[in-house]
């Protein structure tokens, strides 16, 4: 069984495992990859080996955050309001955390594996090469159907020809249609796939080698099927998929292809002619995949499991400038997590969760590791104290509406920290709820930690997140 998954550009369900991979970076994650292709149709297209010399074609390898840098560059490109790439970095983590699921794909026939969409997990940890997912609008409102979701992978030009496109013709032409069976966490799933030409962009192929994808079977209700594209040109690797409605001929996947192929031309421009530059990461004793690892082998408070998707560079927007958001009202009884944040630019950030084994309910977390550079006075130890001497708190989340915080009440634990604070508190929103809070800070690295709590059991509750954060200490040998 190759390790490829086959749920991006077909409309087979996910498993549960996915749940994972969204946490990580939602709607990214279902950005699609293949392996291997060309242009199917009436003219082969010239084997990877054979092309020749392209002009307009990127010559260099492009790093993880440049691919990001170069979407970003066409979502400005285009006036796209934020940034569509993420730093790589929290998917890269997060393959490292050995979290994923197991998960496999076979085609029929199994020759046309080479066809098959990649697992975006297999991707994530593939360090040979290069790569970043991104959405792109295509106007009107942002939905299934209106937002082309793709991956820009990139290798020196024989290697990411022979992994992307390593097929023969001869291949493409008893692969026209195929079925896939893809199997995650032990459930499969299948569907039929069918090779399409791409459509050229004014008279010219968009790269070097290109073809198309178009789901037949199942559909799902109204008849909305995915349509994909693989694009070859020089060093760049670009996969594309869209949602289509009333998916029922070739004809109607050609508005599809058409908006990715001109999507592809972007993409190939911007990394030729705007070539990306990249700011360097703060020094930082830990990378993110240290940050990951810290959660290794450590449980909850009562022992349920902690997942930790992956990790990144808090402020790390590879090649997109935005006016800066507003972060809410100033002041000492703000908890602002906007303005926190944003003060801690440079760090590394893992957020994750713990689950509970008695009760269906969770705690939300977080471990941030400051730059070798960073000095006091530490944000963690501005909110630590603001904590304490503030009777009540407004709460800015991010995304949210301010909320405040009533009857703060400051809790007492044993943890031996540099500085540390755990409050519980009722919600004035209508709900009612009550949440304990709590953080730590120890040298450069901080924990805080989050979850629904009543008042009666609020010490204890408290008691058992300083017991989760000298867990993480203790892996980081503080």
């Amino acid at each position: 069984m190759v390790s490829v998954r086959g749920t991006e550009t077909g409309g087979a369900p996910r498993a549960v495992g996915r749940r994972i991979a969204c946490a990580v970076v939602t709607v990214l994650a279902l950005a699609g990859c293949s392996s291997g292709g060309g242009t199917p149709g009436a003219t082969p297209p010239a084997s990877p080996s054979s092309s020749p010399a392209a002009t307009g074609f990127p010559e260099a390898v492009f790093t993880d955050q440049e691919l990001a840098a170069i979407i970003n560059g066409v979502a400005q490109n285009r006036n796209v309001q934020f940034p569509p790439a993420q730093d790589p970095a929290r998917q890269r983590s997060g393959a490292s955390s050995g979290t994923f699921p197991e998960v496999g794909t076979e085609t029929t026939p199994s020759e046309c594996i080479a066809f098959a969409p990649q697992n975006p997990f297999v991707r994530w940890a593939d360090k040979s090469v290069n790569f970043a997912d991104g959405v792109m609008p295509i106007g009107g409102q942002s939905g299934p159907t209106t937002t082309i979701m793709f991956t820009l992978r990139s290798a020196e030009k024989d290697a990411i020809a022979k992994a992307d496109f390593g097929y023969t013709d001869d291949l493409a032409s008893r692969c026209t249609q195929f079925d896939v069976a893809a199997t995650e966490s032990g459930q499969t799933s299948t569907y039929t796939l069918r090779l399409l030409a791409a459509p050229l962009v004014g008279e010219a192929p968009v790269g070097e080698r290109q073809y198309g994808l178009m789901q037949t079977k199942p559909m799902a209700q109204g008849n909305v099927g995915t349509v994909g594209m693989r694009v070859l040109a020089g060093t760049l690797s670009i996969h594309l998929n869209l949602s289509v409605a009333a998916l029922d001929s070739e004809s109607a996947a050609k508005p599809a292809l058409d908006s990715m192929a001109g999507l592809a031309k972007e993409l190939i421009d911007q990394a030729v002619k705007k070539p990306p530059t990249v700011a360097p990461v703060p020094p930082n004793s830990r990378s993110a995949d240290d940050v990951v690892a810290l959660l290794k082998g450590v449980t909850g408070p009562d022992g349920g499991p902690v997942t930790m998707p992956g990790a990144s560079v808090l402020g790390q927007v590879p090649g997109f400038s935005a006016a800066p958001s507003p972060q809410g009202p100033a002041g000492p009884c703000t908890f602002s997590d906007e303005a926190y944040y944003g003060s801690l630019a440079g760090s590394v950030f893992g957020p994750g969760q713990i689950q509970s084994v008695s009760k269906m309910d969770y705690t939300d977390f977080s471990v941030i590791s400051m730059p070798t550079t960073a000095a006091p006075p530490y944000p963690f130890d501005t909110r630590a104290a603001a904590l304490r001497d503030c009777a009540t708190i407004q709460e800015i989340a991010l995304g949210g509406s301010p909320r405040e915080w009533s009857s703060l009440t400051h809790l007492n634990t044993t943890l031996a920290a540099d500085s540390s604070y755990a409050v519980v508190y009722q919600l004035s929103d209508g709900t009612g709820e009550w949440h304990v809070r709590a953080g730590a800070r120890r040298g450069s690295l901080s924990v805080e930690a989050s979850r629904a709590s009543s008042p009666s059991e609020a010490q204890a509750t408290a008691d058992g997140l300083a017991t989760f954060f000298g867990r993480v200490f203790s892996n980081a040998g503080l």
